[in-house]
């Protein structure tokens, strides 16, 4: 199975929201980070075929999408940025309805729905109005409606907008419970919801792909660029401006200042430490 992304371009009158983007995903999770305005929802939306493109092909086991049409969108699982609900619906009728509009016959959208909310833990809520859900819960919602027609390709845009902490990794841990077999697509500028569950990551911005690789190659590209300084408060505006900061850390010895430099930041007490994919996003996209 394979989705190639091929030289795809769109412009908004004279915005170019994506400049030739070329990707081919297998079955895998994959994650698109960038900073918001990047391309990635417009990427998204031309992938799940809701906008046309003007340029490039997507094609689907060879086939581009234009052509396969809706036996195309049959096989996509969609979860969108912004919540589409009707809040009058319970959980239970959502599912129904979304079951039908993907074409799915009343029992197997009954059994689907059911398995659903057995598995983001809504069973015991699907007599409960959406405006009675908690954020989280819809967000699990949206996610359980994108899977009804149990999807080979499965597009996931700001999975996690909005939630808690704890409803971030819960929804986080679904979805790499589910990325099995299928090709998963997940565009956000949270690094965390990909760091430590995408197979591959790609760094978009200014329409582009500016790097991409797993994330332990992606970290290993800064592994020498990242460094703890040590210093009294009355340095810490100085260091902020001269570089790129990725975490400050007070304590009882003054502040501890990680950065992301080019060159050691000589003139400072500093020692080397661990990267991690958030200084991989500040070193690819801090001017």
């Amino acid at each position: 199975m394979q989705l190639i992304i091929q030289n795809i371009k769109k412009d908004y009158g004279k915005i170019h929201a994506l400049s030739g983007i070329s990707i081919t995903f297998t079955p895998g999770l994959y994650g698109l980070l960038g900073p918001n305005g990047a391309g990635k929802s417009t990427l998204i939306n031309l992938i799940t075929d809701n906008i046309a493109r003007q340029d490039g092909e997507i094609l689907f086991d060879g086939t581009d999408i234009k052509t396969l049409g809706k036996g195309y969108r049959a096989v996509v699982g969609y979860m969108p940025q912004t919540q589409g609900f009707y809040n009058d619906f319970s959980v239970y009728a959502f599912l129904m309805y979304i079951s039908r509009l993907k074409g799915l016959k009343k029992e197997k959208a009954k059994e689907r729905s059911l398995e659903l909310m057995e598995a983001f833990h809504l069973q015991d809520k699907r007599r409960v109005r959406i405006d009675g859900l908690s954020g989280g819960m819809k967000q699990r919602l949206m996610l359980a409606q994108a899977l009804l027609n149990d999807p080979k390709i499965l597009i996931l845009d700001e999975p996690t907008a909005g939630v808690d902490p704890q409803e971030r990794i819960r929804i986080r841990n679904y979805i790499s419970m589910i990325a099995e077999g299928r090709i998963v697509i997940v565009a956000t500028h949270i690094v965390s919801d990909v760091e430590a569950i995408a197979n591959e990551i790609y760094l978009n911005g200014n329409g582009k792909v500016i790097k991409n690789g797993t994330p332990g190659q992606l970290i290993q590209d800064v592994s020498e660029k990242v460094y703890d300084i040590s210093a009294d408060y009355d340095k810490l505006k100085e260091i902020q401006e001269k570089y790129i900061v990725s975490n400050i850390n007070s304590r009882e010895d003054g502040v501890h200042i990680k950065i992301v430099a080019d060159t050691p930041p000589n003139g400072y007490d500093y020692r080397r430490c661990p990267a991690n994919l958030e200084d991989v996003y500040l070193d690819t996209f801090s001017s």
